[in-house]
């Protein structure tokens, strides 16, 4: 085929895309028309403004809550966060609605502009704040204050020596056991919390003792789940 005729089939098929785009545009706007029992242009122009308008309230409530964070930790001067990392968190947490969720954006952003914050700033935990839910929030912060209490996070390579059971997350967190299941799977699949795998006492194969696996029966924070909570909870 020569470069004519390839010149050509692209241009054609740009415009049979075009025309579904257009296609796709007129039924949505005569619905929306049908709905509101308004010109298509009045509608679209009432829901644009809308976006704008609670989009715009957002951000000026986390410029906000950001600062009363900053002013929390004495923090006087800022440094600048990389585009990279600050334009996806403008652009989620205005959308969001939980105030919990919010929240995470909020200490994200701050902890990103503390020049005091050496954790680690994960471009990784954008998408992990937009894959969690507030109960998920809740089982990560508690995992870690108990850790905390207990002066185990000095050494994070040894977290796996800790884990809580299924019972005692369900009654400090206060979710049903089909809501722990969906809640611990889901932080499994982001790799904050693993499964514990013990070391059984009296049974030796070799020169290494059998490890028994619990599933999710027995869990454990993992050195993700520790510097995600430090970036986006704490």
């Amino acid at each position: 085929m020569s470069d004519a005729e390839e010149i050509a089939k692209a241009v054609q098929k740009a415009a049979s895309l075009g025309e579904k785009s257009l296609e796709t545009s007129e039924i949505v706007g005569g619905f929306l028309a049908r709905v509101f029992k308004e010109p298509i242009e009045e509608v679209t122009g009432m829901l644009t403004d809308k976006l704008r308008f609670v989009r715009w309230r957002r951000l000026v409530q986390m410029s906000d809550d950001v600062s009363k964070i900053l002013d929390a930790k004495g923090v006087k001067e800022t440094r600048s966060v990389p585009p990279k990392l600050a334009l996806p968190i403008f652009e989620e947490s205005s959308l969001e609605e939980d105030p919990t969720l919010q929240d995470l954006w909020n200490h994200l952003l701050a902890n990103s502009m503390n020049p005091g914050f050496n954790g680690e700033l994960r471009y990784g935990f954008i998408e992990m704040i937009k894959n969690i839910t507030g109960s998920e929030v809740a089982i990560l912060n508690n995992f870690y204050e108990t850790l905390k209490r207990e002066d185990r996070l000095q050494n994070i390579s040894e977290l796996s020596n800790y884990s809580l059971k299924k019972e005692q997350i369900e009654r400090i967190v206060g979710i049903s056991a089909d809501q722990y299941q969906v809640n611990i799977y889901n932080l499994m699949r982001m790799q904050c919390i693993g499964p514990a795998i013990l070391k059984s006492t009296g049974i030796i194969m070799g020169d290494e003792p059998t490890t028994i696996y619990k599933g999710v029966d027995s869990v454990v924070l993992t050195p993700l789940g520790v510097r995600f909570v430090e970036a986006c909870i704490k």
